[in-house]
């Protein structure tokens, strides 16, 4: 038996990286372990083949990316990547997830650098160096019809090429390290696949696809089901509509479309300027039958008749006739569809749109002519489910798909049952567990999804008195793997049960919508005193970090240790057995008998060792190439070595850049340290710049504040001495001290400050921060203005806290000494303690703080 090969603190360090999500991690280990299983383990020689099926909107595409950075970054590397797609639009997408410059690259991330080949440039002179390059990793992009054949598309890779010497096809063919990326599997399995898969002799084919063919399902190597997506919230949650009444004409599916859509697009843009984000467009993806059904619904949708031509000029129409300008027109309006500049809001698809066509801002799927039944395939359904802020908002609107079925209500619940059976699927993923006899064995673990993800509605009476009891609407059963729905306060939370009638939800989103919209502006009230408050210009001063500077030298003796033991536990040998029942395999794993040491192919001597050590803590950043910093570096070096004790020079001879790695980060920790205690400096010029930006906000206003309750959702008007009529409050903290300044005899104006109002620079790299209120009194002729964090109780005496009082004081000491300036400024901190011993007295808080 041969020896499992994986590497648990590169796919750590990878998965920190690209900030992979657990599904995607779990991936990733579970192709690797299988691959060595198949290799190393089984001692197999044939190409190893296995399919992620990982749900759309997942995250395939860092999967991939997170299985080449691996492999690259293996201790016995692959150099070369083949992603083959399954047509142009995914080819193109592709290219551009892994090409700088694109909005969406994530070539920043990659640490393997891989040099893109594509169809227009693999016969490059500049292409051909990269490709001689074994250092190099290269990453090729190409159809699979590029590959496949060698005449049409692929005859340009089948031809003999001068620079090459042999055609491009035979150069991949006689790669020894070749690795397929094979995304969208599915699309493409048959035996002109095969035989190319078989002529390229690669060492791993990885396809990815969210929906395999059932005769590969022995090929599976990880699933990760939409059930769990859902469930995880990883992505939208279906909700499908249907009407009550017998209603069907396409005028009416449409508009009833479009209602939804109006409401989504009120609420995003409310969501997104209350929390300082770029502006979502919420767009409807029709489902048109074929082309001349296509063009009719947008001619109603164009139509100054239709919903008061709200519509016009708003649609996109993409069919797979399109040629010409046309159609590249009609792909570049698609590929910018959620660019905030984009005017479509309408996007009409005659089978064009399934595979590769990855946006965020879909929210609404209208199937004009389908079943339910047949939408709700992972194919269309897909196209929606990607979460436009990244992750769950907690405004149930916002976090949901709605699926137009067109059906009507009680036609959908009857079908609950179809399409439960249709999402309910098991997880598959690899599992290290340890026995109670201390054996380590890795199994192939099966999550089943046994809840139901479309539960049936609570009947009315039943959620009435469930509300008249304690407040809440009782627990609707099974709903996503059995958990249920964490709906912020006041959410509907019958809305996301998963089947619903049209009128209510439509009634719930024009709720929800009436919350936020109409957004309310404010302007400085003419009558109050304008707040002038100082603008500093704020440059880092520069600071000389020295190794000489670092005297506490515990966490190196630790490290030695960590180290000894670490690389004792590292070396450690294991044998593998394994076994297959054709749908699960379980991996044994048992502990070999030889050492190591008997196996090391070096003896460096511990002088060479420690040279090399050395000039490791030497290249970290910040550490000058001087004689008195060679010193330093010395002494750091024996404090590891010292610690190691009598095996440094065989555990250094072994993992000597190991060990290297890990004191150079120690080192950077150490510098990193004394670098943030940078202060910032401030230049002579000093102006005052009036508070007077306009405040806009949805919230619902409140004529007063005197009855000291707090909601966060209100605008609180009724002030005497507030800068605006209305101001809003993240916390009630906030919203007491605000009281309490306005009620001060001496305080002459206040505000609430927003983003950007007064930002404070206190950290070396150049982090702002915000205080939350500023407060200009009067005290025997005297103008005093406080800028004020209000912080809780918790927070109060935190790192970060101290830090930021620390920069602002000295913002106050700084424009206190402009002459020009005749407030003498100062900073307050309070916590909910100092909030509540002071009563709602600004005078006794204004003591009480720091």
């Amino acid at each position: 038996m041969g020896e499992l090969r994986f590497e648990p603190d590169l796919l750590d360090e990878i998965a920190h990286r690209l900030d992979l999500r657990k599904p995607n991690r779990r991936a990733i280990e579970s192709v690797i372990l299988r691959t060595s299983d198949h290799y190393d383990v089984q001692g197999k020689t044939e190409a190893y083949e296995c399919i992620v099926d990982s749900a759309t909107g997942v995250g395939k595409t860092f999967v991939m990316a997170g299985l080449m950075e691996y492999l690259a970054g293996a201790q016995a590397p692959a150099r070369n990547f083949l992603l083959l797609a399954p047509g142009r639009t995914i080819r193109d997408k592709s290219v551009k997830n892994f090409t700088a410059g694109h909005p969406k690259s994530m070539r920043s991330l990659l640490r393997s650098s891989p040099y893109v080949v594509t169809a227009e440039n693999f016969n490059a002179q500049a292409t051909r160096i990269a490709m001689d390059d074994p250092s190099l990793t290269k990453l090729y992009i190409f159809t699979v019809q590029a590959l496949t054949s060698s005449t049409g598309d692929g005859r340009a890779t089948h031809e003999p090429l001068e620079t090459l010497g042999k055609s491009f096809f035979d150069y991949l063919a006689d790669l020894n390290d070749l690795v397929i990326l094979a995304d969208e599997h599915h699309c493409y399995r048959g035996k002109a696949f095969s035989r190319t898969i078989e002529r390229l002799k690669p060492e791993l084919v990885v396809g990815m696809t969210a929906t395999p063919v059932p005769a590969d399902e022995s090929m599976v190597a990880f699933r990760y089901p939409l059930a769990a997506a859902i469930a995880d919230k990883l992505v939208k949650t279906p909700v499908m509509v249907g009407r009550r009444d017998d209603r069907s004409d396409d005028e009416t599916k449409l508009l009833d479309g479009v209602n939804l859509l109006r409401y989504k697009g009120q609420v995003t843009e409310a969501y997104s300027r209350e929390n300082d984000l770029p502006t979502v467009n919420p767009v409807m993806l029709v489902v048109a039958k074929d082309i001349e059904e296509a063009e009719r619904y947008q001619a109603i949708l164009d139509s100054v008749g239709f919903d008061d031509g709200r519509w016009v000029g708003k649609t996109l129409l993409v069919h797979s006739k399109l040629v010409g300008d046309p159609k590249e027109a009609a792909l570049a309006a698609l590929d910018a569809v959620e660019d905030p500049d984009s005017s479509v809001r309408v996007i009409i698809s005659v089978g064009m749109l399934k595979e590769g066509w990855d946006v965020k801002n879909v929210y609404v799927i209208a199937s004009m002519r389908a079943s339910v039944s047949s939408v709700m395939t992972e194919q269309t359904l897909g196209r929606g489910m990607r979460l436009p802020f990244g992750k769950y908002t907690g405004v149930e609107i916002l976090d949901t798909l709605e699926i137009l079925a067109h059906e009507k209500y009680s036609e959908l619940l009857a079908k609950r049952k179809v399409l439960n059976e249709a999402f309910i699927d098991y997880s598959t993923y690899a599992e290290l567990r340890r026995l109670p006899d201390g054996t380590e064995v890795v199994r192939q673990k099966e999550e089943t999804t046994d809840g139901e993800v479309i539960a049936p509605p609570v009947p009315a009476g039943i959620r009435a008195l469930s509300t008249a009891l304690d407040g809440t609407a009782p627990p609707e059963k099974g709903f996503l793997l059995n958990e249920r729905p964490n709906f912020p306060v006041g959410a509907p939370s019958e809305a996301a049960r998963g089947v619903v009638d049209l009128e209510t939800r439509t009634r719930e989103a024009a709720d929800a919508a009436g919350k936020t919209s109409s957004p309310v502006q404010y302007e400085p009230l003419p009558e109050r005193e304008p707040i002038l408050i100082p603008k500093l210009i704020s440059e880092v001063e520069s600071i000389s970090v020295s190794l000489n500077d670092i005297h506490d030298y515990r966490p190196f003796d630790k490290l030695g240790n960590a180290l000894t033991a670490d690389i004792s536990h590292e070396l450690r040998r294991t044998k593998i057995s394994a076994s297959h029942d054709g749908q699960r395999a379980v991996v044994y794993t048992e502990e070999a008998t030889d050492r190591i040491s008997s196996a090391l192919p070096l003896d460096i001597p511990l002088s060479e060792s420690r040279s090399m050590l050395i000039r490791r803590v030497m290249s970290v950043k910040g550490v000058a190439n001087r004689a008195l910093e060679l010193g330093a570096a010395g002494r750091i070096v024996d404090r590891v070595i010292d610690a190691m004790g009598d095996k440094a020079a065989e555990h250094l001879s072994a993992f000597g850049e190991r060990c290297g790695q890990r004191l150079a980060a120690e080192v950077a920790k150490a510098l990193g340290a004394m670098s943030r205690s940078a202060q910032v400096k401030y230049s002579d010029n000093v102006e005052l710049l009036a508070l007077n930006k306009p405040r806009q906000s949805d919230r619902a206003q409140a004529p007063g504040h005197a009855d000291g309750s707090f909601d966060r959702k209100l605008a609180f008007g009724g002030w005497r001495k507030n800068l605006y009529t209305h101001s809003w409050f993240d916390s009630e903290p906030e919203f007491k001290v605000a009281n309490s300044a306005d009620a001060a005899r001496d305080v002459v104006v206040w505000a609430r400050l927003h983003i950007n109002d007064v930002p404070i620079t206190w950290t070396a790299d150049g982090n702002k921060y915000n205080p939350d209120l500023v407060i200009l009194e009067q005290i025997a002729g005297k103008r005093y203005g406080w800028l004020v964090e209000i912080k809780a109780a918790k927070d109060v005496n935190s790192e970060e806290v101290r830090r930021k009082r620390k920069a602002a004081k000295k913002w106050a000491n700084t424009a206190n000494s402009s002459p020009d300036i005749d407030v003498t400024w100062a900073y307050l901190l309070v916590g909910e303690q100092e909030i509540a011993d002071a009563k709602g007295s600004w005078e006794h808080l204004r003591g009480f703080g720091q």
